[in-house]
């Protein structure tokens, strides 16, 4: 469960470097999901109940999002592709996590 918090706040820090770098007007949903992701590390690691189908939930919903608007941003996307794999990392360990406590 640490690391998954690890990982989480790994993720809301990422997000908020991408908005610093290129700008809130453009890359408003990734100022949300900074939010959002720093939300979901503090209730993993305070072991909030169904913290785990939220991390699940929101970040599939993330990682769907950042597939489908890969194609329309018009900035260097090596910081996104970092990004998109680190959510994948987070996608893997919640349905293990909840796979092995369930």
């Amino acid at each position: 469960m640490m690391v998954l918090a690890g990982l989480l706040a790994l993720d809301a820090v990422l997000h908020g470097v991408l908005v610093a770098r290129f700008g809130v007007r453009e890359n408003a949903p990734f100022l949300v999901f900074t939010v959002i992701y720093a939300g979901l590390a503090i209730a993993v690691f305070l072991m909030v109940p169904y913290a785990l189908w939220a991390v699940l939930l929101l970040t599939a919903f993330g990682l769907i999002g950042l597939t489908v608007t890969f194609g329309k941003v018009r900035r260097d996307k090596t910081l996104d592709v970092v990004i998109w794999g680190l959510d994948l990392v987070i996608l893997i360990d919640t349905a293990y996590l909840l796979y092995a406590t369930g």
